[in-house]
C-alpha cells in the first residue's frame, strides 16, 4: 500500500474559481488505545543507529511501503524529531544546541535500579531502572546517606533475591540530551500477521469522494 496515495483528496478553489485537487496530507486515523495495549499484537524493538522507519518496515514486514505502520504503531507524527538521532547526527545536534555548555549541570536525579533474580531452574534476572528529578536540597540530603554516591540494599525471599541500588547524580546538559535521545529507541511493532488488515482498515477510513 502506498501511504500517500491512500490519503483523501480535497478540492481547493482559488479567487478565480479555478479548482485544484490536492492530497490531504494532514489526514490522520488513530489506532484504538486498547489495541496499543494488547501485548499479543505487538513486540518490542530497539532502534539501531542506522535504522529508519523504512528500513525497519523492510526488515520486519518485507515491504518498505509499510513504514507508516511503524510510525502509527508508536504514534510518531514527526519522524525527524520523534525518531532517535544516529551517533554523528546526535553529536552535531548537541554541538549546535549546547556549544560550550555541554558539561554544565542540567539537574540532579535519584536513580533506583532494582534487580530481581528468581531461584530454581529458571534463574531469571529482571532489572528495572527508575529515575526521578530532584532538587538541589534533596540531592544534598540524599548524598549524605550514600557512600560514594550510591547505596545497595539486598533482600532474600523464599524464591527470589532482590537487589536495590540507589544513586544520586548530577545530570549535565549532554547527559540530558543523550538520555532523551535514547528514550526514543524502544518502540513496538505491530505483529506482521495484522499488517494487511490494518492497511485495509486504513484505506477504508481514508476513502473520500473528490
Amino acid at each position: 500500500m502506498q501511504y500517500f496515495n491512500s490519503l483523501p483528496k480535497i478540492i481547493y478553489r482559488d479567487k478565480n474559481n479555478i479548482s485544484t485537487v490536492y492530497t490531504n496530507l494532514i489526514a490522520r486515523a488513530n489506532i484504538i488505545p486498547s489495541i496499543l495495549r494488547n501485548v499479543l499484537a505487538y513486540y518490542q524493538y530497539d532502534i539501531k543507529d542506522d535504522d529508519t522507519p523504512e528500513i525497519i518496515a523492510h526488515k520486519y514486514y518485507g515491504d518498505i511501503n509499510r513504514f507508516w505502520i511503524v510510525l502509527y504503531s508508536n504514534q510518531i507524527l514527526d519522524p525527524q524529531w520523534d525518531w532517535p538521532l544516529s551517533g554523528n547526527k546526535f553529536n552535531n545536534y548537541v554541538e549546535s544546541k549546547l556549544g560550550n555548555t555541554k558539561d554544565d549541570l542540567h539537574h540532579y536525579e535519584k536513580v533506583i535500579t532494582t534487580t530481581n533474580q528468581t531461584s530454581g531452574t529458571d534463574n531469571d534476572i529482571t532489572t528495572t531502572i527508575e529515575k526521578y528529578e530532584i532538587s538541589t536540597e534533596d540531592y544534598t540530603t540524599l548524598s549524605q546517606t550514600l557512600t560514594n554516591g550510591s547505596k545497595t540494599y539486598t533482600y532474600s525471599l523464599p524464591n527470589e533475591n532482590i537487589t536495590v541500588l540507589i544513586e544520586a547524580r548530577g545530570v549535565t546538559n549532554f547527559d540530558y540530551e543523550y538520555d532523551l535521545n535514547e528514550s526514543k529507541r524502544n518502540i513496538q511493532l505491530l505483529n506482521k500477521d495484522y499488517a494487511a488488515q490494518l492497511e485495509e482498515e486504513f484505506m477504508t477510513l481514508m476513502e473520500t469522494n473528490v
